[in-house]
């Protein structure tokens, strides 16, 4: 069991979440038990009103105080398309994340850092387009090692998401399949599925999919992989859940908290 403090700096929320009976659950609670500092404490998507065009256009114009390597920026009208176009200068600019291209690190820490902010907000803004109903919250740490899969755990991916699951984060830099097929973005050149974990998650609080949908949704899927040219091992579409929350509590209750506070194992 392990239970997340969220906080708003006047009031704090304790939610619990109890493992799930697999290898994979039980290997990533291991890594979960090792006490890494929290990375990204606010990575909370389609959950509060933000000016995220405003954010990433900030982001972007430190990066090009630095290097005017981002030549266009987004606006309120900004389609999926626009963002897949801009997403592509963070791939390109950041490279894989044991890594990391020339230019990233070269790059002062504060532009590091506002090239990590543009991937985050782009995704943010992409629940906000595909995702509506479905906010989440991720939650990374630093200096984790990343572990490789085993086909045995790979089984477990799953895009059947369920309310109040924890899910182990995607931890490479590019695009999952499930990602390229949700976002429409065929042209993408950092396709990569998920052969790694680490102690990142992410917890879905939104509805549930039911399973009459997830079947139609399958089908599609199906249906346009069958039209794609991937030359993978595993496709690895979705995620896989390691834990689910033990308690109900309205998401109307949730949205009033902002901040990861903290992230305890309870043994």
């Amino acid at each position: 069991m392990f239970k997340i403090i969220l906080t708003n700096g006047n009031k704090d929320i304790e939610l619990y979440f109890k493992l799930r009976n697999t290898e994979i659950a039980r290997k990533w609670f291991d890594e979960l038990q090792k006490n890494y500092e929290i990375f990204e404490d606010d990575r909370f998507a389609s959950w509060h009103e933000e000016n995220l065009v405003e954010e990433f256009n900030r982001n972007a114009d430190i990066i090009c105080c630095y290097d005017p390597v981002i030549t266009s920026r987004l606006n309120s009208k900004s389609s999926q398309k626009k963002l897949n176009y801009m997403h592509k200068y963070f791939e390109d600019l950041r490279g894989e994340v044991d890594k990391g291209t020339d230019w990233f690190n070269n790059a002062p820490v504060e532009v590091q850092q506002a090239l990590n902010n543009i991937n985050i907000i782009i995704h943010k803004l992409e629940s906000q387009i595909n995702d509506k109903k479905q906010p989440t919250l991720t939650v990374t740490f630093k200096n984790r090692p990343r572990i490789p899969l085993t086909e045995n755990d790979m089984n477990f991916f799953t895009c059947k998401w369920t309310k109040g699951t924890v899910y182990i984060d995607y931890c490479h830099v590019g695009k999952t399949v499930l990602d390229v097929f949700k976002d429409k973005d065929p042209n993408c050149h950092a396709i990569r599925p998920q052969t790694h974990y680490s102690a990142d998650f992410v917890v879905k609080f939104g509805r549930g999919i039911p399973l009459f949908l997830f079947y139609i949704r399958k089908l599609v899927i199906n249906c346009w992989l069958k039209t794609q040219n991937f030359n993978f091992d595993n496709i690895n579409l979705g995620l896989i859940p390691v834990a689910d929350i033990i308690q109900e509590v309205p998401f109307s209750e949730l949205k009033k908290f902002n901040r990861v506070k903290s992230v305890t194992c309870i043994v």
